[in-house]
């Protein structure tokens, strides 16, 4: 005789243990911990590899690159003056850009994998979010204005003094983050950038060895102090404006790079026409390039981004220690090499200070300070 088929309540029960049993199945999985050597891939609070290159963490990679970038960008103005003294400063700067939205470009197809795509994205960004993008102009202007004046300064000062000078850009910053950000800056920090006048201050006494330079009269130090004065300015406003507007978006950093880089384009432009246009019209925007001017334009360039790419994949206390080797490399060099200045205590002294002063801000050095200071 065939079972008789279970009643509607027995059938229930028996649902309702086999549910519960497999509940507990469930729950003694996922009580076992998940192996070390396997992190799930969806988790996007499970720290990945870091990227590499050639095998070598990018975060060295891209500082060592930065240090050497930035050492070297002194140079190669002070060699393409020396290879031509009449090409154009405002063309070169127009260049820098061009090169930058390549660039720029280039690292974004990397970065997303499929070219095509990716410039239809760069594209639709721009076009639909017009705003967003009218946002960089202001900073992309800043930026212009710095390099045009970091190309009149160098050509007035000696690399050495110039490259200490312009770390008076943190003291430019701090101020502007102040004013238009409405930060607060500790006891430690204004004491750092007191230190770095300080040391500024001392780089910048006059010797009488620097007779032989070409900045050789007070006045034209004077005007080239003040236009590394203004980059400074330039540099700490487009840096605030930019962490005011920008921070925490989503977008990649090359996307606002290359957006960035058309609006200093344009501005760069602006200023062809405005200073240099009769000039243009008769010799054209490369009459008297040389190899070693393509060379800065590429440097200068390169440069921007490589400080993007350390900020991203680095931290800022590694671009201070970048900083402080590239401002050593650079008196080194201007001394020994191009015969600029004769080191003495005084310049010693002022260069150690900045250096100092820029670690101190950073907070480098909080572990040798006191309390008082800190807090």
């Amino acid at each position: 005789t065939p079972p008789l088929p279970h009643s509607l309540a027995e059938m229930a029960g028996e649902f309702a243990e086999g549910r519960s049993a497999l509940r507990q199945r469930v729950a003694v999985r996922s009580s076992v911990p998940k192996s070390a050597d396997a992190p799930s891939k969806e988790d996007p609070l499970v720290k990945q590899d870091a990227p590499t290159v050639c095998g070598l963490p990018i975060k060295w990679v891209s500082l060592v690159l930065l240090t050497f970038v930035t050492t070297w960008t002194i140079f190669s103005i002070k060699l393409a003056r020396k290879s031509s003294d009449v090409y154009l400063n405002s063309s070169v700067v127009l260049f820098t850009e061009l090169f930058k939205f390549v660039f720029s470009g280039v690292f974004l197809v990397i970065e997303k994998g499929r070219d095509r795509k990716t410039l239809t994205a760069f594209w639709s960004e721009c076009r639909h979010n017009p705003l967003e993008m009218l946002k960089l102009a202001v900073p992309g202007l800043a930026y212009t204005v710095q390099n045009n004046l970091i190309f009149f300064s160098v050509d007035l000062l000696s690399a050495a003094v110039q490259q200490v000078t312009y770390q008076l850009k943190i003291l430019t910053a701090a101020l502007l983050s102040v004013t238009i950000l409405g930060r607060t800056i500790g006891l430690k920090r204004w004491i750092s950038l007191f230190v770095l006048v300080a040391g500024v201050m001392l780089v910048q006494v006059p010797r009488k060895t620097e007779a032989e330079i070409p900045a050789a009269s007070m006045g034209q130090a004077l005007v080239g102090f003040f236009a590394a004065l203004g980059a400074c300015f330039a540099s700490g406003f487009g840096g605030v404006y930019m962490e005011m507007v920008l921070k925490g978006s989503p977008k990649s950093i090359w996307l606002r790079n290359a957006q960035l880089a058309i609006f200093g384009g344009l501005a760069a432009v602006l200023g062809v026409v405005t200073k240099d246009l009769d000039k243009v019209s008769s010799g054209g925007l490369t009459h008297g390039y040389t190899p070693f001017v393509w060379l800065m334009a590429f440097t200068v360039a390169s440069g921007g981004l490589l400080v993007a790419a350390v900020l991203k994949y680095a931290d800022n206390i590694l671009r201070q220690f970048s900083t402080a080797i590239s401002v050593i490399l650079t008196t080194g060099l201007s001394a020994f090499v191009l015969e600029e200045i004769s080191l003495d205590t005084m310049f010693g002294i002022g260069t150690c200070l900045t250096i100092g002063a820029t670690f101190m801000y950073s907070g480098s050095l909080d572990r040798f300070l006191p309390s008082c200071i800190l807090g």
